[in-house]
């Protein structure tokens, strides 16, 4: 049998664009302080000084602090005028002044006592008013753009930056993944990032001030850095240099902690986690796999059918993990004990169409998760359904609703409670980009208002989570019409993946007619599957697992965010037969998530029939 295989894939877009300009050359041979060096030339830019403003002359601006003080040329200063004193009223202690920002001043020659700078911003300045550095953290972007070079190793040198600049304790440190984006929509190269194309209005856009620019290629065949420093608005930069990566960075092992949530919470019994072991490509083989390694896996059910969508949530009122599952025809749910299925109940629900999608969701809030799911009918076209269960038993809350319905859980409670709906059209199957937020009022599913999504987006394939960071808003990830993996936050991209994802086991027909209404052409949609959002290294960030079944059966994409941004990693697990559905849960008594997939093995070429193995992840005490 073949063994999995591990690929690394690309990384943006925008690292595949043509060269346009020309860069410093060479370093020779640089030691690994160039990193560190590369940190110290940017800390000189924000030393903890403060002044006065010595006489304003035409925009020219002479201050009172100078090389003695440790002012250099390029440094940026906040310009305040200072107001009447701040008294306790009852100690009459002074607390303070009041202050006037008046705007920013650039230094441009440095002397010994004095320095002259040039206004950057702001007007009304004269003499006697206040200059000064904050002591405060620095907000500075890492932008890493890649041509040719291993994304494991622009993981480790962008890392080895983010732990210079922390400690050096005057930034916050982040990154730049949605510039990137947006300098690849606009078709600019990394060698015209590097001359400031694109980056003024990036500022602006997406609110950014410091900026340090590097683009890793190779030169002489050998990884290199060219660097930017560039305070925003201003496209000139501050700080030019450029070097070999140091020999002593060595690409990020498999195993490594990925995302940036903090401290990890790793199983007692094995320390690495789960998503380590993934991508180290640990699978255990298996009559339904041909991997080899040590992650257990479980065959936890095997039906006659080609099972085409599932869902996997612990309910919120019992605590009890269980899997909804359909056919086409009937919705089946089963509660998950002790690596067990346990049927709990059936219902057909195939009268209006054949079903593509089935959900959990907590509609109204009492703890019992009602299930919504979707169905396609050439003649009738998209219609969903809700089904509860009153005393053990399933029944319809509403049915044939003329609509796309995306449950999500929009506050990260743990379990979706709110739906998205999407107008069907007629003509187009979907009207991407277009989303009302629903809610369940005395029994019926009533419009609450329209929300901003991204103008891609189509409600299958979609996920929200925090793989953007905890401490963030939630981001949408979506798979859009091109099968490429998209991360959106208010509509806007962060971020897009460079390989193929998706490839559902479901494909349907859009008859689509003329205006004369006799002729006739048909249009295929293929329902992609729902990209499964779950921590796998217990660091409080999700991870985004989703198939590849378009690239090669039994192939599966993990989606992190790393000190270099997102990356996706392709993961061979050898499952024999293609990857139709994603779920996964994690108790409060287990140390690890579980992982659920649902295999099937068709039976004919038009995806009809087939049989399905239910494959889970044990988890490791």
């Amino acid at each position: 049998m073949k063994r999995p295989v591990l690929a690394l894939l690309s990384l943006l877009a925008i690292a595949a664009l043509p060269a346009s300009a020309q860069t410093p050359a060479p370093a020779s041979g640089p030691p690994p302080s160039q990193i560190a060096a590369l940190v110290t030339q940017v800390t000189a830019l924000f030393p903890k000084v403060e002044g006065d403003i010595i006489k304003v002359d035409e925009g020219q601006v002479t201050l009172s602090i100078g090389k003695r003080d440790g002012v250099v040329a390029g440094v940026e200063l906040e310009v305040y005028r200072e107001g009447e004193e701040l008294k306790h009223p009852k100690t009459g202690d002074v607390l303070g002044r009041k202050e006037e920002i008046l705007g920013r001043v650039v230094v441009d020659q440095v002397a010994e006592a004095y320095s002259t700078a040039r206004v950057s911003k702001g007007k009304g300045m004269a003499g006697g008013d206040r200059v000064r550095v904050s002591a405060g953290k620095v907000r500075l972007t890492i932008l890493p753009l890649s041509t040719g070079v291993r994304d494991n190793l622009i993981e480790a040198a962008v890392q080895e930056l983010v732990d210079g600049f922390t400690r050096a304790g005057r930034f916050q440190v982040g990154m730049g993944d949605p510039i990137g984006v947006a300098l690849g929509q606009q078709g600019v190269s990394p060698e015209q990032a590097l001359e400031g194309k694109g980056l003024a209005q990036a500022a602006e856009k997406f609110k950014v001030e410091h900026l340090l620019v590097v683009h890793f290629k190779r030169v002489e065949t050998k990884p290199y850095m060219d660097v930017r420093f560039f305070s925003l608005p201003r496209t000139v930069p501050d700080v030019t240099t450029a070097f070999f990566v140091p020999p002593s960075i060595r690409p990020t092992q498999q195993g490594s902690r990925f995302s940036q949530g903090g401290p990890a919470n790793p199983p007692q019994a094995k320390p690495r986690s789960l998503l380590a072991r993934l991508l180290g490509r640990e699978l255990e083989a298996g009559s339904y796999s041909s991997g080899e390694g040590s992650i257990p896996l479980k065959e936890v059910a095997k039906f006659p059918f080609a099972v085409l969508a599932i869902d996997v949530a612990v309910t919120p009122k019992d605590k009890i993990p269980r899997m909804v599952v359909s056919d086409g025809e009937k919705v089946y749910q089963y509660k998950i004990v002790n690596q067990k299925l346990e049927a709990e109940w059936s219902f057909n629900v195939r009268a209006l169409g054949r079903v593509f999608s089935v959900y959990f969701v907590d509609l109204d809030g009492d703890g019992n998760y009602e299930v919504v799911g979707g169905r396609y009918e050439p003649n009738l076209g998209v219609n969903s359904f809700i089904l509860g269960v009153k005393d053990g038993k399933p029944r319809f809350l509403a049915e044939n609703l003329p609509m796309f319905l995306f449950p999500l859980d929009p506050e990260g409670k743990g379990h979706k409670n709110a739906l998205w709906a999407q107008r069907y059209s007629p003509e187009r199957f979907f009207t991407t980009g277009q989303a009302d937020l629903m809610t369940w009022k005395n029994g019926k599913l009533v419009t609450e208002r329209s929300v901003r999504v991204h103008g891609s987006f189509r409600p299958m394939g979609a996920t929200f989570s925090n793989v953007n960071g905890k401490d963030g808003a939630r981001a949408l990830t979506f798979i859009d019409e091109f099968n490429r993996l998209q991360v959106s936050l208010d509509g806007e991209d962060l971020w897009r993946s460079g390989t193929s994802v998706g490839g559902g086991g479901l494909t349907v027909e859009l008859i689509q007619f003329g205006q004369s209404g006799r002729n006739s052409r048909s249009a295929f949609f293929k329902i992609e599957p729902t990209p499964l959002a779950i921590d796998l290294d217990g660091d409080g960030i999700d991870e985004i697992l989703v198939p590849q079944t378009i690239v090669k059966e039994g192939l599966l994409g993990v989606v992190f965010k790393g000190p270099a941004g997102y990356r996706l990693q392709s993961i061979d697990t050898g499952f024999e037969g293609t990857i139709t559905a994603l779920g996964g849960f994690k108790t409060d008594d287990a140390n690890q998530p579980t992982i659920i997939a649902t295999v099937v093995r068709f039976k004919n070429f038009l995806k009809t029939s087939g049989d399905t193995q239910v494959i889970m992840t044990v988890p490791q005490e």
